[in-house]
């Protein structure tokens, strides 16, 4: 339309010099070639006005596109914490005929050289699986914690590691610790990766962060962290649960003298440990007496 209209008003002043007479034909070349030059000119910007447009629409349709894909991502996001929630929930109150099946099965593991706390001959081993990087399993430190202020010679705390795949530093910080453990710091090593568990991710060696806090030889412990041995053992422990029978391959997973018990809950568990606990002392009460000759 603006072309047209400049146009038409250009001719308009070369129809009136054409009317003047031949002395007006200078100007009238001088128009025409304006004329020219200013079409040429609105022609360009008229292209690069439709070149704009069509990256415009280009770039509304690229954020349409994105914003479907977040849309997207954040539902599977959503979707895979709800499973994740779901399968949290299972393990810990699985369905009630499992629960009674689970509760009166008796899985025989042995104690190895695996880390221990409490008392050797106590009336109650309480095993516990555990994977460094897992949120469960840091979650379920404090419930252990009470159960060994509550029973301090009555349980024996037996740790075992059950490092899984997709937890690419959990292997290592389970060596870590029990490099930790030749310098009597296991516990404490244990506590501390725990209440960081996240600062693992990408980050293998933050144990060592930990054993300078905790004023550890740094060297020995790498030499230990190093040693064949160490990783021997975790990948005994790992083996252990594989070959248990134990139905759910998940951390943390709890033994109480053998049998899975069902959540985790202090007062739940308490209640077992107290029945164990008389059941061992009926046993001993039961036990002939030897005579002295």
């Amino acid at each position: 339309m603006l072309v047209r209209l400049i146009s038409v008003f250009i001719l308009s002043i070369v129809f009136v010099a054409c009317t003047e007479g031949d002395d007006h034909g200078q100007v009238l070349n001088s128009v025409a070639a304006d004329q020219t030059k200013m079409l040429n000119a609105i022609t360009e910007v008229s292209d690069q006005l439709s070149n704009l447009k069509e990256k415009i629409v280009a770039i509304e349709k690229t954020n349409t596109a994105l914003a479907t894909t977040v849309t997207t991502v954040a539902s599977t996001q959503k979707q895979m914490n709800q499973k994740m929630v779901a399968l949290a929930a299972a393990n810990a109150n699985p369905p009630a005929k499992k629960q009674e099946e689970n509760t009166n099965k008796v899985y025989d593991i042995e104690i190895g050289n695996s880390i221990t706390f409490g008392p050797k001959n106590a009336a109650v081993t309480l095993i516990k699986w555990l994977d460094f990087q897992c949120p469960f399993c840091a979650k379920s430190v404090p419930l252990v914690d009470q159960v060994l202020q509550k029973y301090p010679k009555d349980v024996k705390l037996v740790l075992k590691n059950f490092p899984l795949p997709f937890h690419k530093e959990a292997k290592k910080a389970s060596r870590y610790a029990i490099a930790a453990h030749k310098q009597g710091k296991y516990m404490e090593m244990y506590r501390k990766i725990f209440t960081d568990f996240r600062k693992l991710k990408g980050n293998a060696d933050y144990p060592l962060e930990i054993a300078k806090e905790l004023g550890l030889d740094v060297d020995k412990l790498k030499k230990d962290f190093e040693n064949a041995e160490t990783e021997k053992m975790v990948d005994k422990e790992m083996e252990q649960m594989k070959t248990s029978g134990i139905p759910r391959m998940s951390v943390p997973k709890f033994l109480i003298n053998g049998k899975e018990p069902q959540g985790r809950n202090f007062a739940v568990w308490s209640k077992i440990i107290d029945a164990e606990i008389a059941k061992a002392k009926t046993k001993a009460a039961q036990a002939p007496t030897k005579t002295v000759k």
